[in-house]
């Protein structure tokens, strides 16, 4: 009784002392102290989810030997077990299908596992990973991932599901478009989805013409992969060729190098001069690099001049790795026509490796140069020091 009149007391004196302020001074006080209640809201709030959290990490931990045996066990197992089976053996030991986390890890066991298999240390139950997958839909707990906003999210799931198993690649493809955030949901995966066994391609030559954004990589990708298993992959440079999306033509010289297709190195060599777009040729010549493609390394040089330093640094980079005594003729060449000090050091470090491996190649062999070559080498020797 006495603190509720207590109480009352104060709050009338508190209100009548905040009406004898002007109105700008009271409502300053109002919004200070509304600050502070808010403040010491979430203060409490967030030690109520630190002591949650803190229970719920003990819990993870302690649950974490006890599943990774028990999948160990079923992976094993030579029999084939039955979804209830794994409920039973899973959900006794952590509710998984509740937790983000636990769906998490166990998709780390599993590719774990999985990668054990491949390289011949275990021999797995397919049956039962299979079970395990299905009884806990790890695909579309991670297809679900590949719709976030969030870049590296979508990454992350991208390589989960690359890694759990290539029987999942497929279903991967089967993303319901109203799932796709609305800036990434364009005509490209709802094509992508509407693909025709007789044209399986054609979506590719009418899909992105606009826009090629970060999901379309993920697919794109994903259905490539299942067409290179299948042993139908076409040559990609078809859609270097043709297409006039950058984004889109980038993407798919770096495919290229992906899947090594060494039979597009003479057209992506030859369409290398006559692109203006610096970042397209970036990446024709690093793909041409990953190929080893040194016949085209005249075409690589000629495009010297007229490209930027980032696509420059990349010249020298083929031309060190490809090392030709015609690539060292060149260096030599642009490193006395260049003024930018950090090109040249990289033209000294490049001339290096190549003189290098030209004499370890040589040693013990005649010296047949002619007059020319003994000069240039000369010459070249003189600027590497």
């Amino acid at each position: 009784m006495y603190l509720g009149y207590y109480l009352q007391f104060y709050l009338l004196y508190v209100q009548a002392k905040l009406w004898s302020y002007p109105s700008l001074t009271r409502l300053t006080i109002v919004i200070f102290v509304s600050l502070i209640l808010v403040l010491i809201i979430n203060q409490l709030r967030n030690l109520f989810y630190e002591a949650k959290y803190s229970q719920d990490d003990q819990s993870f931990r302690s649950f974490k030997e006890r599943l990774e045996s028990a999948i160990n066990d079923i992976l094993m197992n030579r029999n084939n077990l039955s979804e209830q089976n794994v409920l039973n053996d899973f959900e006794s030991i952590y509710n998984i299908k509740g937790s983000r986390r636990g769906l998490k890890f166990l998709s780390k066991l599993l590719i774990q596992a999985n990668l054990n298999s491949k390289i011949g240390k275990v021999a797995l139950n397919d049956n039962n990973y299979n079970i395990i997958m299905n009884t806990y839909g790890l695909v579309n707990f991670w297809e679900l991932e590949l719709v976030s906003n969030n870049l590296n999210r979508i990454f992350k799931a991208k390589k989960n599901l690359d890694n759990l198993k290539n029987d999942y690649q497929q279903q991967i493809l089967h993303i319901s478009a109203h799932n796709l955030p609305k800036k990434l949901n364009n005509k490209g995966p709802q094509k992508l989805m509407k693909t025709e066994n007789n044209e399986p391609y054609k979506f590719l030559d009418e899909s992105f013409v606009i826009e090629f954004n970060p999901l379309d990589e993920i697919l794109v990708h994903q259905f490539l992969m299942v067409k290179a298993e299948a042993g139908r992959l076409p040559l990609l440079s078809r859609w270097v060729r043709n297409s006039t999306n950058t984004a889109f033509r980038i993407f798919m010289i770096r495919e290229i190098a992906f899947f090594n297709q060494s039979g597009c190195g003479a057209i992506l060599a030859s369409l290398l001069c006559k692109e203006s777009c610096n970042e397209i040729r970036l990446a024709i010549i690093e793909t041409l690099i990953s190929l080893n493609h040194k016949q085209s390394e005249s075409h690589i040089i000629a495009c010297y001049p007229s490209s930027n330093k980032k696509v420059k640094r990349a010249i020298i980079r083929a031309v060190t790795t490809f090392k030709t005594k015609f690539g060292l003729e060149f260096l030599n060449e642009v490193f006395f026509d260049s003024t930018d000090n950090i090109l040249k050091e990289e033209l000294i470090q490049a001339m290096k490796t190549i003189r290098n491996q030209y004499d370890m190649e040589n040693e013990g062999k005649e010296n047949t140069e002619s007059f020319y070559e003994k000069t240039n080498n000369k010459q070249i020797n003189y600027q590497i020091g």
